[in-house]
């Protein structure tokens, strides 16, 4: 008889009741594939120290990013064009300054929003009963 391999990932967590057997063999396949991508990462900043270097800086600012830390984002954004260029870099240089150009019309549209909401907040307040007659 062979054997039925049951692939659980259209299921949510709470909603599988597994036995032990399945449970070590999908908790051993999981650390298997972590295994791999971090041979792979290993293996392309082998490779490619420049690059593995660009991808850590470019999800460090995404991470920035996504927790709505946009003037930091900006700094280690300005930082990374300025090493960029006095190493000799134009690429990454050019690559930075994109991303940074994004960058800024976020940080400007959050600070828009920003000043928006605070005065709306502030009309709510003020009352003048001697304009209203």
């Amino acid at each position: 008889m062979s054997k039925k391999k049951w692939i659980y990932d259209d299921y949510e967590d709470d909603d599988l009741v597994l036995d032990k057997k399945t449970k070590r063999r999908l908790e051993r396949a999981a650390r298997e594939r972590e295994a791999q991508m971090q041979r792979e990462e290993e293996r392309v900043a082998q490779e490619n120290p420049e690059e593995a270097a660009q991808n850590d800086l470019m999800s460090q600012i995404a991470v920035l990013c996504q927790g709505c830390r946009w003037r930091e984002a900006l700094l280690l954004g300005r930082e990374a064009v300025r090493s960029a260029e006095a190493a000799g870099n134009p690429e990454m240089a050019q690559g930075l300054s994109g991303a940074l150009e994004k960058i800024e019309k976020s940080m400007r549209r959050q600070m828009l929003a920003g000043l928006l909401e605070m005065s709306q907040e502030l009309l709510k307040k003020e009352f003048f009963p001697d304009v209203c007659e």
